[in-house]
């Protein structure tokens, strides 16, 4: 592993604004605010979710532009006689017309922030995703390097008690079985490690190096059991979905797009008199007589009423009203199941607790002191080591769960903490 002088920590500390990681792996394990944070610096989807917001929001303000004025002379050459025209025109907006473009304009830009959250949100929750998912393999990894330790030890002493005759052909071969196996998952294990940490890391550096990246966390029983309890406690099901209801940018943007077809449609139905323009200018005139004009253009909307632009506007308020409808439904319905996920995660964590499983690396050691005192066969000895791999792989298991179910939900609920608004989950 290529090491860095510098640790992302003492970086994040000294600056946040420091230059991205590039092409080198972390030199120790990330916590999942440092995560977050390289992420939030490095990420190319980051990146065009931001631009997507920087072009939305200048259409946003392109569409409050008023027009240029156009300016034109005109010479008009009769023989003998001539006529010469200084024009200059501007298109006028009546004011419930500017009215609408400005509201439609700030609906839009309103529209894309919440997008922008929108795609924060989900962007950082595949992160805090990929961050368990790599603790959990090295779980997995770290239990089962430990029990082929134990199943290699044995082995060693197995093959000279063979030896010596003090020891059975069936036994032997057991133990080989086991260590075999053992070892298939451990390769296994290895290779799901290795996919787990190089998309967490390219997630982190945003580049194609594919590095590994370790997470910091022990995801100690008693934090997870206290952070969800916390949440437990804090959190029924009727404050989840009304939470994300106030909070979710989905609804935000939902309500920003139908307020922004709103105001299409206002337009729409004022837009019979569109193109208004006002016309100024100086005539000179070749006898030497001069003098100042003005005119209007003014649409008469006689044959063309546009009554087939106002009907699809105003269709088109009614499928966004009912998309926003529908989106609440959605929002609420995550929300509930999440927290009911939660509820669940804390239950498997309650039994778990209560089946004495932490005590198994205890009844393990145990087990192999009695085998080395001669208390204990192989037998035994690899059924020990199996409940005590099937213990670890359950209790890593259960956390994992447990911290998928706390991150879904803060993202079905748009963020733990009570003073976040609309759409700020972060």
């Amino acid at each position: 592993m290529q090491t860095s002088p510098i640790l992302y920590a003492g970086a994040l500390m000294v600056s946040l604004a420091a230059a991205p990681v590039r092409a080198q792996e972390p030199p120790a394990p990330l916590s999942l605010q440092e995560a977050l944070e390289l992420f939030g610096q490095n990420s190319p989807e980051l990146r065009i979710a931001r631009s997507r917001l920087r072009s939305a929001l200048g259409s946003a303000l392109q569409g409050r532009a008023i027009p240029n004025p156009i300016a034109s002379i005109t010479n008009e050459d009769l023989g003998p006689y001539s006529e010469r025209y200084f024009n200059l025109s501007q298109r006028v907006d009546f004011v419930w017309e500017g009215g609408s473009r400005s509201r439609r304009a700030e609906a839009r830009a309103s529209e894309a922030r919440a997008r922008f959250q929108v795609d924060s949100a989900r962007l950082a929750l595949d992160v805090k995703r990929a961050f368990v998912d790599a603790w959990q393999q090295g779980s997995i990894v770290s239990a089962l390097n430990e029990v082929d330790g134990v199943v290699a030890d044995v082995l060693d002493d197995a093959g000279a008690r063979f030896a010596e005759g003090d020891l059975a052909g069936y036994d032997l071969r057991r133990l080989r079985v086991a260590r075999a196996s053992v070892g298939r998952r451990l390769v296994r294990a290895d290779v799901a490690l290795g996919e787990a940490e190089r998309r967490l890391g390219s997630m982190v550096s945003g580049d194609a190096t594919l590095s590994r990246v370790r997470p910091a966390v022990s995801l100690a029983s008693g934090a997870i059991r206290g952070a969800a309890s916390l949440l437990a406690d804090r959190v029924t099901d009727r404050v989840a979905v009304d939470r994300a209801l106030a909070r979710r940018p989905e609804l935000a943007a939902a309500r920003a797009a139908t307020d922004a077809l709103a105001a299409e449609a206002s337009l729409a139905r004022t837009s019979r008199l569109s193109g208004t323009a006002v016309t100024g200018g100086f005539k000179q005139q070749s006898d030497g007589r001069s003098g100042l004009f003005l005119g209007v253009q003014l649409p008469i909307p006689v044959i063309d009423r546009r009554a087939g632009a106002v009907e699809a506007a105003s269709a088109e308020v009614d499928r966004a009203e009912s998309e926003l409808d529908l989106q609440r439904i959605v929002v609420a319905r995550e929300a509930s199941l999440a927290n009911a996920r939660l509820a669940g995660a804390e239950r498997q964590r309650a039994l778990l607790g209560d089946s004495g499983i932490e005590q198994a690396a205890e009844l393990l050691r145990i087990a192999r002191i009695a085998y080395e005192e001669g208390e204990m066969g192989i037998v035994e000895l690899v059924d020990a080591a199996d409940a005590f791999l099937e213990a670890r792989l359950l209790d890593t298991s259960v956390r994992a769960d447990l911290m998928h179910a706390i991150h879904e939900l803060e993202h079905a609920m748009g963020g733990f903490s009570p003073e976040t608004d609309d759409g700020a989950e972060r």
